[in-house]
């Protein structure tokens, strides 16, 4: 999948976000950023692992300034779509993510809708995508794109600096 095609998933996702109107979070649309976020390789560590399949568990550094927002995560793998995701509400001004693993993407246009169990994923390269969303913007505040190896269960801790505002 090109950087496009993400850029493209994004907004779609962030419209989709934008149709929630029950439930637990409550966004409203309207224009969005005018400038485009830029994936980047950068801010985040990989434990290392073991070997075989395993799941994924997020965590990240302090990241400062984006109180109200939501963090989105995905995990996905070519030619596969979305795996994996984590949808988080960053509810301080300095807020560290906790340990938090990646569940399966529940049914619907929801991505932060509903309990679902820990995703199990094979050994295997897998890309996730972190965005960072702020009512009624219909793009990323924040982004990140990393690759992500899965060799047993494995831990990323995203750097929060890279995710601050």
């Amino acid at each position: 999948m090109s950087r496009t095609d993400y850029q493209i998933a994004w907004r779609r996702l962030a419209a989709l976000l934008c149709v929630m109107s029950a439930g637990a979070i409550l966004i409203s649309c309207g224009g969005g950023s005018k400038t485009e976020p830029t994936p980047s390789q950068a801010g985040s560590t990989q434990v290392p692992a073991g070997s075989g399949p395993g799941t994924i568990t997020i965590s990240s550094t302090t990241i400062q300034g984006q109180s109200g927002r939501i963090m989105l995560v995905f995990v996905s793998q070519e030619g596969q779509g979305q795996l994996a995701r984590a949808c988080i509400q960053l509810n301080s001004d300095s807020f560290m993510v906790p340990d938090t693993a990646m569940s399966d993407v529940p049914a619907g246009s929801d991505p932060c809708g509903g309990s679902t169990s820990v995703t199990t994923l094979p050994e295997g390269q897998y890309v996730l995508d972190v965005g960072i969303y702020a009512p009624p913007a219909q793009t990323p505040e924040k982004q990140l794109t990393q690759t992500v190896e899965v060799k047993g269960d494995v831990k990323v801790i995203l750097d929060g600096k890279a995710l601050s505002r």
